[in-house]
């Protein structure tokens, strides 16, 4: 059974409107049809609909649409071999392995297994379960996140793990054992161990908390094929519900994770290093999040922390802030009388990315001082000198410096263009392909959505029709979608691909509204589109025409131009003769 098989099986198993009812509170809304709130953008009134039938869902908001497994990557924030992989063990569908999944497979089991061994051995030592408490956590908060404990015996997990059929090897490999002078050993000894999870929620690594004076206070699991310290947050999945409102608190320590949950703050998440990476920047990302206020400890470390992740290349995509926090780490307002309020007013008074920045570049300098201000501009002039035609974030900056510092606007751009040309800066990007019309597009997904409505014996025919019939550009959307057909004919890949465009939501609000079933006057619609269209490109050649017609050429090029105005012209009446000899076919949006 190939990929294609296999999501055809899935899609057979699993009801769509059951998978969406996950999210969204649905009510009947004609035959096979549903409606809710959509999930993806506030709103008040539904606007987001199911065919089941069809096998899609569209919302009229905001234009996200697709099938089931669209769907499930945009609410879960996966990309398709992830939802694929979730869909397919909830349909009980084997899915094509091989040989590396298979390894990844087998790190996975003993992973497992080791977080058996560490939750069987916290409730048998009371002084790992005095520490927990001590720390102001809950049983619910310990149990919630898997929190465990790895006994001083040096290889009692290599024992364990073996009773289960598992090599040492293998422990090594999975980062839970460790060979050290020619023997493997358990890796953690007297820690409390955090499993940290994947999107999927499945344990891909650990970190230990020493809970004596022996080695570093934490150690981690060193990295595998399952696990890159960089691209995974700490609490991710059990955040992830709360993230899809579109805000994120980042903190630096895993207790102090776990205490914000515990507040009450189930959005928060936490860094595996001294600040937000790239990977784990598009994990939010993903996940919907468009906020991410930074929470990192209250010394210089933290404030560096806080600076790093501002310096990211997925840092314009966030609105930033820099939470002040009233105690040295979060995980300390655990055990105040009023941590939630305290933190919470802590949030509302963040800072946002401009102050915080230049607030740190003014820390310690007095600025009534010509050469301090120098400093506060030279540490601000990498933010400001933005390659994106208009960055918010630089522009803010830019105010306030000139408000801080003095300065009138006209001299800091005057010494910022400075430095753009003291440098050799990147040859500027190729323009953007030109985009077709409002009406052209919208006629383009017309004929789509015919296309994909066409029945499967038909449809490469179809295809093959459009293309005798029309020539769009290969960067238009139907030049596209063409030449995706050609090379794999398969409508669910097809939806799937064009579901990821932003002109994918006008196409699946087509198909949502087509009639069910064979429409027998199909043909009759696409060639009444694919005359309307024939007409649109024509236009368009025509604008462009009358563009070079206004910039005065010369003898023989005004020639060619009129020449080439009369022909567009003549075509163009012919394709309204053609259809405007009879009415468009009822029910047709084209």
């Amino acid at each position: 059974m190939d990929a294609g098989q296999a999501v055809e099986l899935i899609k057979s198993r699993l009801s769509l409107r059951e998978v969406v009812s996950r999210y969204v509170a649905l009510k009947p809304a004609g035959r096979g049809r549903w409606k809710g709130l959509c999930p993806f953008h506030q709103e008040k009134t539904p606007s987001f609909y199911v065919d089941e039938e069809k096998g899609l869902f569209y919302c009229f908001g905001c234009k996200a649409g697709g099938d089931l497994f669209a769907f499930v990557q945009r609410a879960e924030g996966l990309d398709f071999p992830e939802a694929l992989e979730r869909l397919a063990e909830e349909a009980g569908v084997e899915l094509p392995r091989r040989k590396a999944p298979e390894r990844r497979r087998e790190l996975l089991e003993v992973l497992a297994l080791a977080q058996t061994y560490f939750l069987e051995h916290l409730h048998a030592h009371p002084e790992a379960l005095a520490y927990l408490r001590k720390r102001g956590l809950t049983e619910e908060s310990v149990a919630r996140f898997g929190l465990g404990y790895a006994p001083p015996k040096g290889d009692g997990l290599v024992a364990f793990l073996a009773r289960h059929g598992v090599a040492p090897e293998e422990g090594v490999r999975a980062g839970v054992l460790a060979e050290r002078q020619g023997r493997i050993l358990d890796r953690f000894r007297h820690r409390i161990t955090f499993p940290i999870k994947d999107a999927f929620g499945r344990v891909v690594a650990f970190t230990g908390r020493a809970l004596g004076e022996d080695g570093p206070k934490y150690l981690n699991t060193p990295e595998t094929p399952l696990f890159r310290k960089q691209e995974v947050l700490f609490a991710y999945p059990e955040a992830r519900p709360a993230l899809r409102e579109g805000r994120a608190i980042v903190v630096e320590g895993l207790f102090d994770a776990i205490a914000l949950h515990q507040l009450g703050f189930p959005e928060t998440v936490a860094v595996l290093g001294s600040g937000l990476s790239e990977g784990q920047a598009l994990l939010l990302k993903k996940a919907g999040v468009l906020e991410v206020y930074l929470a990192f400890d209250a010394d210089e470390a933290g404030q560096k922390a806080t600076l790093q992740s501002l310096n990211l290349e997925l840092a314009p995509r966030f609105l930033f802030y820099a939470v002040r926090l009233p105690a040295k780490d979060p995980g300390e307002l655990l055990l105040h009388p009023e941590g939630r309020a305290l933190f919470q007013k802590a949030l509302e008074e963040a800072l946002p990315e401009v102050a915080f920045r230049f607030e740190e570049a003014s820390r310690g300098l007095d600025l009534s001082r010509p050469e301090h201000k120098r400093k506060v501009l030279e540490a601000l002039t990498p933010r400001m000198l933005t390659p994106e035609p208009f960055d918010p974030v630089a522009e803010r900056l830019k105010a306030l410096v000139v408000e801080r510092l003095g300065l009138s606007p006209k001299s800091l751009e005057d010494y910022l263009a400075s430095l753009r040309t003291r440098g050799r800066p990147a040859p500027p990007p190729p323009p953007p392909p030109p985009t077709p019309g409002n009406k052209t597009l919208l006629l383009e997904l017309d004929a789509i959505a015919l296309l994909l409505s066409a029945p499967e014996e038909r449809f490469l025919e179809l295809v093959d029709h459009v293309e005798t019939q029309v020539w769009p550009p290969e960067s238009s959307f139907l030049g596209e979608f063409l030449a995706l057909a050609r090379k794999e004919p398969r409508r669910d890949h097809l939806r799937r691909t064009l579901s990821q465009r932003e002109e994918g939501g006008r196409l699946f609000e087509r198909l949502l509204l087509a009639p069910r079933g064979e429409d027998p006057r199909l043909q009759e619609k696409l060639d009444h589109t694919l005359a309307r269209l024939r007409e649109a490109y024509l236009q368009e050649r025509l604008a462009k025409v009358k563009a070079a017609l206004a910039q005065n050429p010369d003898p023989p090029t005004l020639e060619r131009l009129l020449k080439e105005y009369q022909e567009i012209r003549a075509a163009i009446e012919a394709e309204r003769r053609l259809y405007k000899r009879r009415p468009p076919p009822s029910g047709w949006s084209a």
